[in-house]
This record gives C-alpha cells, sequence and structure tokens, in this order.
C-alpha cells in the first residue's frame, strides 16, 4: 500500500548536526526498468554516519537524507525484475554501480566511477519510499526482523573471507563497536580457534562478555595488547589481527600482535591519515595485509547465517527510535551514551 501524496516523510541532513523532516507533496518515485520501490521499514545507525555529520567524509554532502543500511518491503516493480516480487522482505546493498563498465562487470561495482551509495552521495533510507536497482535488494525470511535485516551486512564477512580464517587460527579483534562484535561471531564461525577482543569501554567489553563473543576480553587501557597477543600465542603472535578500530593505536598494535607471516585486516576507516608508519613492519614480519573495500557478494551466506543463529544481530541492537526522533538517535551514537552498541531508525 502506497501512502497518499503528502504523507510520506524524508529526512534531511542540512549539514552540521542539523536536519529538517519534508513531508513531500508529489507522491514517491515510480520504478524504472528493473528498479524496485521499496517501503522503508528500518535503517540502522553506523560509525559512518557519525563521521558524515561531524563532516569527515568528504564525498557526502549537504543536503543529504541519510541512511544506508536499509530493509523494507517491495511495493512496486519496474519492467524486467524477476528477483523479488511486491510484499517481499529484503534487505539492500547500498552501493549501487552502472553495471557496465569493467570493475561492476567483474563484481566490484564498490570501485565504480559512475556509480553511487545510497545515504552518502546519493540519497538513502531515511525516507518512507526509496527507489533501488533490482540487483541491490536480497530476500530475507520472516524469521529475521525489519532492525535485523537493516543492519545485515556483507562487508564484515567479504573482508574476512579476502583475508582468510583457518581452522586453529588465533584471531585479535580490535574495537568493539557492532562491527568488531560481528567480526568476533564471524571467525568463530570460519574455524578460528580463539578469540581475544578489546576495546576501551568497560561496558561494551562486558556486553560482548555476556553475549559470549569472545574468549578473552581485553581493556586497552589498561593492558598491553601486543603482550597480551605473545602470551596467547607462546610468544609469537596470533595468526589474524582484525582492526575494527581504525585510530593509530590499533594499527600500531595490530603489526606488533601479528605473527610474522601472519595476516593483518584493516577494517576501521580513518578518519585522518596516520602521520608515521614504518613499512618495515610490513615487510621484514612478511604480512599479508587486506582493506576492507571488498567486492559486493556473500548476502545470501551472510542472511543464512543470521537466519541460522550462528550470527547473532539482535542482541547488538540496544536502542530504536522513530524517524523523527532521528538527531537523538544520531547524537546517542556520536556520544556512545546509555550502553548504545547498534541504534535503528523505525519508519
Amino acid at each position: 500500500m502506497i501512502c497518499a501524496d503528502g504523507e510520506y516523510r524524508r529526512l534531511v541532513w542540512c549539514g552540521g548536526k542539523h536536519f529538517s523532516l519534508l513531508r513531500p507533496e508529489q507522491p514517491p518515485a515510480t520504478p524504472g526498468p528493473r528498479q524496485i520501490l521499496l517501503k522503508v521499514r528500518a535503517v540502522g545507525i553506523c560509525g559512518t554516519d557519525i563521521h558524515i555529520l561531524d563532516e569527515k567524509v568528504p564525498l557526502a554532502r549537504p543536503p543529504r537524507v541519510l541512511g544506508h543500511e536499509i530493509a523494507g518491503d517491495v511495493c512496486l516493480v519496474g519492467e524486467g525484475v524477476v528477483r523479488v516480487q511486491p510484499g517481499d522482505r529484503v534487505t539492500v546493498d547500498s552501493v549501487v554501480g552502472c553495471g557496465a563498465c569493467p570493475f561492476c562487470r567483474r563484481g566490484s561495482r564498490q570501485f565504480c566511477t559512475s556509480g553511487c551509495e545510497l545515504g552518502m552521495t546519493a540519497d538513502g533510507g531515511c525516507q518512507d519510499y526509496l527507489v533501488v536497482p533490482e540487483e541491490n535488494v536480497y530476500p530475507v525470511g520472516p524469521c529475521i526482523s525489519y532492525e535485523e535485516a537493516a543492519i545485515l551486512d556483507m562487508e564484515v564477512w567479504g573482508a574476512l573471507r579476502k583475508c582468510g580464517i583457518h581452522a586453529g587460527d588465533r584471531v585479535l579483534v580490535l574495537g568493539h563497536g557492532s562491527a568488531g562484535m560481528v567480526a568476533c561471531q564471524l571467525v568463530r564461525a570460519m574455524g578460528a580457534a580463539r578469540v581475544i577482543l578489546c576495546g576501551r569501554s568497560r561496558g561494551r567489553l562486558a556486553a560482548a562478555e555476556r553475549l559470549g563473543l569472545a574468549d578473552r576480553y581485553v581493556d586497552i587501557e589498561e593492558a598491553d595488547v601486543p603482550a597480551i597477543a605473545r602470551e596467547e600465542s607462546g610468544g609469537c603472535g596470533v595468526e589474524v589481527v582484525v582492526d575494527c578500530a581504525g585510530t593509530a593505536r590499533s594499527t600500531r598494535d595490530a603489526f606488533e600482535a601479528v605473527v610474522p607471516g601472519g595476516r593483518v585486516l584493516l577494517y576501521g576507516v580513518y578518519t585522518e591519515p596516520l602521520q608515521k608508519f614504518d613499512l618495515n613492519r610490513v615487510v621484514l614480519k612478511d604480512l599479508s595485509v587486506f582493506g576492507a573495500l571488498s567486492d559486493r557478494t556473500g548476502w545470501e551466506e551472510v542472511i543464512g547465517l543470521v537466519a541460522s543463529g550462528s550470527l547473532r544481530l539482535k542482541p547488538l541492537i540496544t536502542h530504536s527510535f522513530p524517524l523523527e526522533a532521528a538527531p537523538a538517535a544520531y547524537e546517542l551514537m556520536a556520544r556512545r551514551a546509555d550502553g548504545v552498541i547498534k541504534a535503528v531508525l523505525m519508519l
């Protein structure tokens, strides 16, 4: 059911911490060929959104409808759509490619020079209706809530799959935000023998421990992280380090904690360049280093992991807000207040 004219909402970021809730008089757009009209039901808020509000993401410029973690219902389908039909519940890949360039043809639309990302360089999910390409939606079953479907994403899975987790690996995860908590669960599902989660918030570490996400929990304000890694590995260092924090310290700790010949996955996005880094840490330790911007594949696998219970997302969703309260939700996430791990907007 599509709402009548003037009865739907668009939350527009106007710059800084300022938003405007609009109620357009015109009806929602009609989907074109191979497009679908989505009734948005839930939008996740992540650290990237906070960086956008702090104007640390140059590509994201106001005015813009934010929201790149999106789930909803298919309302209408355009000509040629075969993968979904009206009424289907779907999660959305926010990275849109042209479909024709060499990057898109190889499955790497994240590098498409003609593409966009919803909620960043194109209007995203903080509106009642959104037109997206058919190839960007993935059906989810009724056992997965809209909130879970919104924050369900293949990016951590894709990055870890590229890095590789082998049976018996000891894995150190730096950063205890939602990405770090997802990484802990996925590396276990991929065969890791031991998982160590590091962070500076005792509250988040305690929450992760209550969920049983790791084998050891390390407060970086009180511990030497590389020393912990050596302690866990007989003095050698761990086989894999996953850096979800994206700070100067986490980078230093990652390359010191990993065993010679090991793998380092840099998942966290840096808000500013590192002032100094000795590349001999990579060269002389014969390390393999991976970035996080993986090909946009693996959605079905992640949906399956959530449906089976191997990846638990619901316990990470600590707060939900209506669209009208979005500024308060962004502020909560920015301050990391009230024990928040993940906040979701419900539409």
